[in-house]
């Protein structure tokens, strides 16, 4: 029989009560008909006509997506630690992995205050469902998060999902990529498949993997196959679930799959604020002085979210091995200033690349180098920048009258 498979996935997604899916199968008997059989393909182009205009008229299917105390309420069955997970059918790799809210323990994410707002608004759109309705709009169900690495995407993902108490289920790129022809394309299919099926929230990790531009001349053939499956995917479950992708490459992006998501939202850097909220929760229960937060936020310079943790975890670890046993220390354990220095440049040479290589190198210098840079960068006072480098006032102005002494003997450079 001609069209089965089309027949088959129509009889499957009625059953299932998915008229979204069947109005799409249903459009692409339609073009398999134009054709063979132009009068069937009409009065199928008639009955879908006549679904848009009762979908346009009516409004929001509020019983299906109306805010609850206990989360959203979607369309689908109910996800379960137990459902079987769909996997590549050649190399029987599992082509997602499922987060549910109670796993999802990672704290608020530290942004700042107009990001913070905007993400705010968007998760309030779902206790709003009905008046959206009432204007003729409904919550916005795709999301595009990109940015640097280490940003916070993933976390602002899972934050989202434990918002909004909803399973969370993750694509795994090393199962849904496949070096087989067309097998990519295929594992997409059945991922959304899977994720349309569930209420649950579908995320897209390292989404440019799977939605390159398809004029990219470094690119097979497949690279189209699997982004105009992606595409057909993208527009058939835009009432189902909320889709969330992150990306560290926007510019890699499809400009057909970027126009799919109606929040393109970039995770800037943390500015100077964000970092000092950071470093707050990253240090305890470490104490640290005003001045010493202010030399951090200066060392800090341009580095991540991801980029602090790591700073602030590795000197911990120096802390603990060679300045006491925290274990018997109070609840808000002290360093002295050679300890802090010292694990800034054990981290330094551990972790080279977290810093510019400006700061990288005053760190690594002598405290004379470091003392200038206190002063003249960060802004410290003389006696603050004694107090962090551990020497006293009357040392730092003999070191910078030193310093001025030295620089004045230095002959100019002819300019030619």
């Amino acid at each position: 029989m001609d069209n089965f498979d089309i027949v088959l996935a129509l009889s499957r997604m009625a059953l299932n009560g998915d008229e979204v899916r069947v109005a799409h199968q249903v459009a692409r008997l339609r073009n398999a008909l134009n054709e063979s059989s132009p009068k069937q393909a009409e009065k199928l182009d008639k009955l879908l006509a006549r679904q848009k205009r009762r979908q346009d008229v009516a409004p929001m299917a509020l019983e299906q997506m109306r805010a609850r105390p206990s989360g959203l309420q979607l369309p689908g069955e109910p996800l379960t630690r137990s459902t079987p997970l769909p996997t590549d059918r050649e190399t029987g790799a599992p082509l997602v992995r499922l987060l549910f809210p109670d796993d999802l323990d990672d704290p608020t994410p530290i942004l700042q205050p107009e990001l913070a707002a905007a993400i705010s608004d968007q998760l309030r759109e779902w206790d709003r469902v009905e008046d959206l309705a009432r204007m003729g709009v409904k919550p916005n169900m795709r999301c595009l998060l990109y940015g640097a690495p280490g940003v916070g995407k993933t976390l602002l993902a899972r934050f989202i999902g434990n918002r909004l108490r909803l399973p969370i289920v993750e694509a795994r790129l090393d199962g849904l990529i496949s070096s087989f022809l067309g097998t990519t394309a295929r594992n997409i299919g059945a991922l959304f498949d899977f994720a349309d099926r569930y209420r649950c929230i579908l995320f897209l990790d390292e989404f440019d993997a799977i939605a390159k531009a398809r004029d990219d001349s470094q690119e097979v053939g497949e690279i189209k196959r699997v982004v105009n499956t992606l595409l057909q995917c993208l527009d058939a479950r835009n009432v189902q679930g909320f889709t969330l992708a992150a990306t560290n490459h926007e510019h890699l992006l499809d400009p057909a799959v970027w126009r799919r998501f109606e929040a393109r939202i970039r995770i800037p850097r943390p500015d100077t604020g964000t970092r000092a909220a950071m470093l707050k929760r990253f240090l305890a229960p470490v104490s640290l002085s005003d001045s010493e937060i202010r030399m951090l936020l200066w060392l800090t310079d341009g580095m991540s979210g991801a980029d602090l943790e790591t700073l602030i975890t590795g000197g911990k670890r120096y802390l603990v091995l060679h300045a006491g046993n925290t274990r018997t220390s109070r609840a808000r354990a002290r360093p002295t200033r050679e300890a802090l220095l010292s694990a800034l440049r054990r981290q330094a040479t551990l972790n080279a690349r977290l810093f510019d290589e400006h700061r990288h190198q005053l760190l690594l210098r002598s405290d004379d180098a470091l003392l200038d840079a206190l002063i003249e960068g960060a802004g410290l006072t003389q006696t603050e920048a004694a107090q962090v480098l551990g020497i006293s006032q009357s040392t730092v102005s003999r070191r910078l009258r030193s310093q001025e002494h030295e620089d004045a003997r230095q002959p100019e450079v002819s300019k030619e």
